[in-house]
């Protein structure tokens, strides 16, 4: 009997340590798969908010592989972001071929959350587009071409010094990336023109009609394009005679469609859903959208249909679109709007203060990463930044907290190269609460930042 108990007990200790053993292995196993989510999520979250391309992200304990940036520059950029991100032993990629941007195709990956040239389920790749192609270049003169078509620029020409070359460069990749095709050479053996200098204005106009191009030789300039209205026509010759200069004789042969403008919505509640409606002009052009959101969000998590309406123009923020799905794809809650191409929104939701501070955390760091972004890459909106607390405290010293925490806001948007003249800091105190206050998870919830866009306003304050 004794002898049992002694091998009862043997066994009953031995199936303990066991026990122990496989649940500490778990843990372990389960916490270096926690690990490496986090990681990824990090790396993720960092590449979509400096707007840095690749394809895939893979994570092995602390070491990060990554694949598809579409260039060395990009693939520079990535590996500089992810080498700040604490917790990143190693670098490496694992090189997929490289990516080629089919003109119109403005889709994202599925699994990937950043842009890419993959076509959506169920759509058709975009045809090439039908603006005409650029003449021979000239010899001696600096020449440019730069055509817009379903999102996509398609930039040749050569211009003789470096600055100016870098400053087209710039402006492509600040208003069209990653949708851009082509480059202007330097060729210091061609003659200079009085437009070279401010050529990078002439390309970032375009986007005022969705279809459209503008060749300039010498002192001669030729647009041509289809605008939706004469407003818009006029608009865009306006904005091109003035960037190219007086000296320049400018031909234009823009038609006319008196097309009605599209209407676009999409708002993601905070549930991991995303909830899409509006009218486009074409079943591609909503089966890109969808596609896009799905890709990001999951097919199941979409909700919404957007109607596809005969009579209504393309417009270049359409084909923005799914850019927006993948940088917004961190906020917990946004609202963005496309209504005769103005653009409204509102990223909220994710990112709060420490109890009775000003100082931004890395979440609201990248939220407000994510509004420099779009600002920058729109020139004419007006971002307001509203400042807000929990109720602990006086009215009063939360109003000024309140007000620091706008500021807070708008100073690093400021540093990020948004214009201050386009910016609004606006402290609502404790007054507008988006959680109970009775709990400390409400309280930290309601210590926030809130960012709205909308258009310049027209014809004064």
């Amino acid at each position: 009997m004794t002898g049992n108990r002694r091998i009862a007990k043997s066994f009953l200790i031995g199936a303990v340590l066991a026990l122990w053993v496989l649940l500490l292995g778990t843990a372990v196993v389960w916490g270096l798969q926690n690990e490496q989510n986090d990681l990824r999520d990090r790396v993720h979250s960092a590449l979509i908010s400096a707007e840095v391309q690749v394809q895939e992200i893979v994570i092995e304990g602390r070491d990060v592989s990554l694949a598809g940036a579409p260039n060395a520059e990009q693939r520079a950029r990535a590996e500089a972001v992810v080498r700040e991100l604490e917790g990143v032993r190693s670098i490496e990629w694992d090189d997929l071929p490289p990516i080629v941007i089919v003109p119109g195709d403005t889709s994202v990956p599925p699994g990937t959350g950043t842009p890419g040239t993959t076509t959506p389920p169920g759509s058709t790749p975009a045809p090439t587009p039908t603006t005409a192609a650029p003449g021979a270049a000239p010899e001696d003169a600096a020449y440019i071409f730069a055509a817009l078509d379903q999102g996509v620029l398609r930039l040749s020409g050569a211009v003789p010094d470096p600055e100016s070359a870098a400053r087209i460069a710039a402006v492509a990749e600040l208003i069209y990336a990653p949708f851009v095709e082509g480059s202007i050479e330097v060729d210091t053996s061609l003659e200079s023109a009085p437009w070279v200098a401010g050529a990078a204005s002439i390309i970032a106009v375009l986007p005022v009609v969705s279809t459209s191009s503008v060749e300039v030789s010498g002192l001669e300039a030729t647009i041509t394009g289809n605008a939706p209205t004469d407003f818009r026509k006029a608009q865009l010759e306006g904005a091109l005679t003035q960037a190219l200069g007086p000296d320049v004789s400018v031909t234009s042969s823009i038609e006319v469609t008196d097309l009605d403008p599209p209407f676009f919505e999409a708002r993601a509640p905070g549930d991991g859903t995303l909830v899409i409606g509006g009218f486009v002009p074409s079943q591609d052009v909503s089966d890109r959208i969808v596609g896009s959101a799905a890709a990001v969000y999951g097919a199941d998590n979409v909700e919404g249909t957007l109607e596809v309406r005969p009579g209504v123009t393309e417009t270049f923020s359409l084909y923005r679109v799914p850019v927006v799905f993948s940088l917004f794809a961190v906020v917990p809650q946004w609202e963005f709007a496309i209504d005769d191409d103005a653009i409204t929104g509102s990223l909220k939701g994710g990112a709060t203060f420490a109890y009775g501070s000003s100082e931004l955390s890395d979440e609201l760091i990248g939220l407000l990463n994510i509004a420099a972004a779009i600002l920058t890459r729109n020139p004419t909106l007006i971002g307001t930044v509203e400042g807000h607390t929990d109720d602990v405290g006086s009215e009063g010293f939360n109003q000024r907290l309140s007000e620091a925490r706008a500021k807070a806001a708008i100073d690093y948007l400021v540093a990020a190269g948004v214009d201050p003249s386009r910016l609004v800091a606006v402290g609502l105190g404790e007054s507008r609460p988006i959680a109970d206050n009775a709990t400390a998870a409400g309280r930290a919830a309601n210590r926030r930042i809130e960012f709205f866009l909308g258009p310049a306003p027209q014809g004064g304050a």
